[in-house]
């Protein structure tokens, strides 16, 4: 698999199925901060910048959902 493929796959994992960043760097074999700099990447500048809070929002809802359908 290519380079840009991968990051395609990592990004769909994170973004559109909301997975843990350190479960998709396992399944992948990469390291959790190699995922975490793919998916931010990815994100627009002006999106990074200026929303920092709703990201981090968002991220904490995913997480909290995740933890829940463990139970």
């Amino acid at each position: 698999m290519d380079a840009m493929n991968l990051n395609l796959k990592v990004i769909n994992e994170v973004k559109n199925k909301g997975r843990l960043l350190s479960d998709v760097a396992k399944d992948y074999g990469l390291s959790t901060k190699t995922v975490y700099q793919i998916v931010n990447e990815s994100e627009p500048q002006s999106i990074k910048s200026s929303l920092p809070i709703i990201q981090q929002t968002k991220l904490l809802g995913l997480r909290i959902k995740q933890l829940m359908r463990r139970r």
